[in-house]
């Protein structure tokens, strides 16, 4: 129910305007009632009124001197004058204070009526903004603690490599006891549990967004019936693991079993949103909300220590703070760390790549299948089968630097790219896809005739040229000269192999990195020319309207972007 306050010094216009008022029907309440404005401000700041009736001219402390308080006190309060003087000075007040709107007395039902409907309308509104401003700032603070526990992963793997092996498990305190801003919303009395949830197989889908905007607003519907309804929530998509949704409960008590049965409602609904099995850890017990970042790092670290064959697992890890912790048998296989090396087929490994040495297609396909199929073994673990793939691409680089080339020449990304691609993947089906699909194809193409590999290679070679150095002056005749090549043979190489000839191609660069600058107002048009190439901006302005079918002015006017 929404609050409503009068304030008037006539008993009788206050009786009759609340009277007037269909009170159930607009969930509306009577807050309180004041005779001038001085109780009235006293009353106002008692009983934080959603909207305040008016009379401007009272003996006194007047309406136009509560509005100036009122709106510096309440500012979010809806004040809706009503005077029976339609005095400018009184208007002007109004407008000045904000006031919503002025009625004349004697009031009008109708007019009532529809003025209340705009000031709902209003309330409920800034509602919305304001519970939408209040999610995003326990969604941007739950992020943060995500992106802490990142790095505290990262600042663990490099400082536990030695003790790995020896089944340590170090928190990273520093890390740990670094103060986290207040979550909005709530008391320091509440501790926090952490539940992390993962997708079993790779999925490129891009609405885990939505998925966790859905699953908020289901939380929001199922709170009566978990933890006896004293509790209250967070959720967020990772912005580094595709398809990890982290959902934080806050709340004094948390049974075990009543975790449970939340975690299996969220899993068939990531299930049913995604259509991928999803894999949830909770904590074992809640904690402080400065602790949140390294218990994420732990609950990392059961998920990317599960075994392949584990789909749709629910569990807990236990979360003491101790700076050496040894771990429980529920996490024995956790950390992967220099053990799991032992299992990587170096055997394996060497005959995929004496095969690929020897141009052998199909027997290098043979020899990685034999590979990948024990790197996928169901008692192999997420994390090792990462591992393993990863030092497979660093064994292909470094091949295929010995024979001046690289992943990125062959395919268009580095090694370190393709390491990102299968750190994203957890599943042994998608990691031998990503090989199938993109690395082994363009390992194998180069095997191709010596005079094709050469002429792709310059064209690759000059491509990357344009890219580095367009804002240079550029001249395929140079270029040919200094490489002992004819520069007509280069033209029609570079024309057969990306469709454009050389001129073209470096022009149609530089025109879409103008573009990209035009979207910065405080560069000058002339200066985007030099910093793209051209000496001449009349001639560079002739080229741009004829690439992109508008004068510069044009371009940027439509996008908004003026220069300053």
């Amino acid at each position: 129910m929404r609050k409503v306050m009068v304030v008037d010094d006539e008993r009788w216009i206050r009786r009759g305007l609340i009277q007037m008022i269909p009170w159930e029907e607009l969930g509306l309440e009577l807050a309180c009632e004041a005779v001038d404005g001085e109780e009235g401000y006293e009353l106002a700041l008692l009983h934080k009124p959603d909207l305040l009736f008016l009379d401007m001219r009272m003996p006194g402390f007047d309406g136009k001197e509560l509005l100036g308080l009122l709106a510096e006190s309440l500012p979010d309060v809806v004040t809706i004058v009503v005077s029976g003087y339609s005095d400018f000075e009184y208007t002007k007040e109004a407008i000045r204070h904000k006031a919503f709107d002025y009625l004349l007395k004697p009031l009008k039902r109708e007019e009532l009526i529809t003025v209340l409907g705009k000031a709902l309308a209003v309330l409920d509104e800034r509602d919305r903004r304001q519970e939408q401003q209040h999610r995003d700032s326990r969604r941007n603070w739950l992020l943060d603690v995500l992106l802490r526990g990142e790095q505290a992963a990262q600042s663990q793997n490099q400082a536990n490599a030695p003790s790995q092996a020896a089944g340590i498990i170090q928190t990273n305190t520093a890390l740990r006891t670094e103060c986290l801003p207040e979550l909005p919303g709530e008391g320091s009395g509440n501790k926090a549990l952490l539940l992390l949830a993962q997708p079993d197989y790779y999925t490129e889908q891009a609405g885990i967004q939505e998925a966790a905007g859905k699953i908020e607003r289901s939380l929001q519907q199922s709170q009566p019936f978990y933890f006896d309804g004293g509790w209250s929530f967070v959720a967020a998509a990772s912005p580094v693991n595709l398809g990890e949704i982290a959902i934080c409960l806050f709340g004094s008590r948390f049974e075990p079993v009543e975790i449970q049965r939340l975690a299996i409602l969220l899993q068939g609904m990531l299930h049913e949103e995604t259509g991928t099995s999803y894999s949830m850890i909770a904590g074992s017990k809640p904690c402080l909300a400065n602790q949140l970042p390294a218990v994420y790092s732990k609950l990392q670290q059961r998920l990317d220590g599960r075994q392949l064959g584990e789909m749709a697992i629910m569990g807990f890890v236990e979360c003491a703070f101790e700076l050496e912790e040894k771990p429980s048998k529920q996490q024995q296989h956790l950390p992967i760390g220099a053990a799991n090396a032992d299992f990587y087929p170096a055997e394996l490994e060497q005959a995929f790549l004496v095969q690929l040495q020897l141009g052998n297609v199909e027997q290098m396909k043979a020899e990685f299948n034999r590979f990948f199929t024990a790197l996928a073994a169901p008692s192999r673990t997420v994390d090792g089968l990462r591992r393993s793939a990863s030092m497979l691409v660093h064994a292909l680089e470094r091949q295929l630097q010995a024979a001046d080339t690289s992943l990125e020449q062959l395919s268009g990304k580095s090694a370190l790219a393709y390491m990102e691609l299968i750190r994203l993947r957890k599943d042994h089906v998608s990691v031998k896809r990503l090989f199938e699909e993109q690395i082994l194809p363009a390992v194998a193409a180069r095997r191709g005739s010596s005079q094709g590999r050469h002429g792709e290679q310059l064209v690759r070679e000059l491509q990357k040229l344009i890219e580095l150095h367009y804002d240079q002056p550029l001249s395929l005749p140079q270029i040919a000269e200094s490489r002992f090549l004819n520069a007509d043979y280069v033209g029609r190489l570079f024309k057969k192999t990306t469709g454009s000839n050389f001129v073209d191609y470096l022009t149609e660069y530089r025109i879409a990195k103008a573009t990209e600058l035009m979207r910065y107002p405080q560069y000058k048009n002339y200066e985007i020319a030099e910093l793209v190439g051209y000496e001449d901006y009349r001639y560079f302005s002739q080229i741009f309207k004829k690439k992109t079918g508008q004068t510069i002015g044009e371009y940027r006017g439509a996008a908004g972007k003026t220069p300053q």
